[in-house]
């Protein structure tokens, strides 16, 4: 068994709303947040099934940067306030014994597409040419009138020679390591800023370094997550290309789009979000005596060889995955009281997900209550991970688990599992959370109260 990490401190940034509270009560309830979208910018033409942050303001001083960064600093702050980390005279972690460890499946996509449409490469002298870029942002963000170039965005300085904006910055606001960089900036850590990216299991896998840093005794707390803002035609039209883009519900719409478990699934809605976890030693929760929320027990880490886009049918890599996680907390599948699975939604992976269950947890796999999000949520790709398990965090204080917020009718074909379509209490004991990408990226980790 091996040392416990503590949550001390959640943040969330959903299609359920800004902060854990609001998304935690709709959840809990069985709301559905997924929604038609019919913007063209959004979906490319047509309707489409889509998670978007409602009522999302940036925080100050980040209005230029990329949504996906602006999504990670928000979740941050609620984070951070609840861990008790703002606000003292002196920090109470100190900086070079903190770490970043967080992650984005793709980057500032939306600022990536803004750019393709107007950086001229035409030429060799095109290159030298200033970029005039205010179109490219809010008419709120700061912009020199007189040179049509930003001047600053937080602490950088973006003047750039011969009015144009600086390029560095626009390069590095795209790279998928600017959310874990603005984390750390804004919360002056000092000890590490690690991005992970890992398609749909990107959240979990930050987590788990998170975890595995403490434990190695390299820092004593950690902000830990993902974030995902790919709301944009490109990802509408190759997750459509790929037969996993669920469709509208003809019958009652775009918030049963997304129904994972269900005999009539069709796929996922894209959604986005972002989630920030505070992780901390049992050391420094005594040191700083802060109440934690729960405890990461367990956790662990595979990889399926199937292929790029595919599973392996019989869910061995998984199962074997939870078994290790299971081991590293020092307990037996048979312990488990909840799952929270990946639940995407699509035809093969819940199967296969349903059969790594059943392999690892044998005969309990009837008993213990498995429920997805992402009926609830749509899929928030490389924040799905971060989000579910700042929310199971919530399941363990509450010991309530939300139900399957858009199952009717379970697949017969997933065999013997409980999915429970009302909200369930949960008696004391750990909870599983489980995570599947593309690329083969298989995660668990196993929480319990503190």
């Amino acid at each position: 068994m091996s040392e416990a990490i503590y949550v001390t401190g959640i943040g969330i940034v959903s299609p359920a709303g800004c902060g854990v509270e609001p998304g935690w009560r709709g959840l809990a309830a069985g709301d559905r947040f997924v929604a038609e979208a019919t913007d063209p910018e959004i979906t490319g033409g047509g309707v489409a099934p889509a998670g978007a942050v409602p009522g999302f303001a940036p925080p100050a001083g980040l209005q230029a940067a990329d949504r996906v960064c602006q999504l990670a600093v928000a979740a941050g702050d609620e984070a951070l306030a609840q861990a008790d980390w703002l606000g003292h005279d002196h920090p109470p972690v100190d900086s070079a014994r903190g770490f970043v460890s967080f992650g984005t499946s793709k980057g500032g996509v939306l600022t990536f597409a803004r750019l393709a449409r107007i950086l001229p490469i035409s030429s060799e002298k095109s290159y030298k040419t200033p970029l005039r870029l205010k179109s490219l942002y809010p008419q709120n963000t700061p912009i020199d009138s007189n040179r049509g170039s930003i001047t600053s965005i937080g602490n950088y300085n973006l003047e750039d020679l011969n009015g144009g904006i600086n390029l560095l910055y626009l390069v590095y606001s795209v790279s998928p390591d600017a959310p874990a960089r603005h984390l750390a900036d804004r919360f002056g850590v000092t000890g590490g800023a690690h991005a992970t990216v890992a398609a749909c299991a990107t959240g979990t896998l930050a987590v788990i370094r998170a975890v595995q840093h403490l434990r190695d005794g390299r820092a004593d707390a950690a902000i830990a997550g993902s974030s995902d803002a790919s709301l944009h035609p490109l990802w509408f039209a190759a997750f459509r290309q790929m037969g996993v883009l669920a469709p509208v519900d003809a019958v009652r719409g775009a918030a049963w789009a997304c129904r994972p478990f269900d005999r009539q699934r069709r796929g996922f809605a894209i959604g986005e979000g972002a989630a920030v976890l505070v992780l901390e030693t049992a050391a420094s929760v005594r040191r700083r005596g802060v109440r934690p929320l729960a405890r990461i027990r367990g956790c662990a880490a595979g990889t399926d060889p199937a292929g790029l886009a595919q599973l392996s049918p019989d869910g061995t890599p998984l199962a074997r995955t939870i078994r290790r996680a299971c081991a590293d907390a020092g307990i037996s599948p048979a312990d488990l009281t909840a799952i929270q699975a990946h639940g995407t939604g699509t035809v093969t992976n819940d199967l296969v997900e349903a059969a790594a269950i059943r392999a690892a947890c044998s005969d309990r796999a009837a008993e213990v209550p498995a429920v997805s999000f992402k009926g609830a949520l749509g899929h928030l790709l490389g924040a799905a991970g971060a989000v579910e398990l700042a929310l199971s965090v919530r399941a363990v204080a509450d010991r309530l688990l939300p139900p399957n917020a858009t199952l009717t009718e379970p697949d017969p074909l997933l065999g013997p599992l409980y999915l429970p379509t009302q909200p369930t209490r949960i008696g004391p004991g750990p909870i599983l959370k489980t995570s599947l990408a593309f690329g083969g990226h298989v995660a668990a980790v196993i929480l319990d109260a503190p």
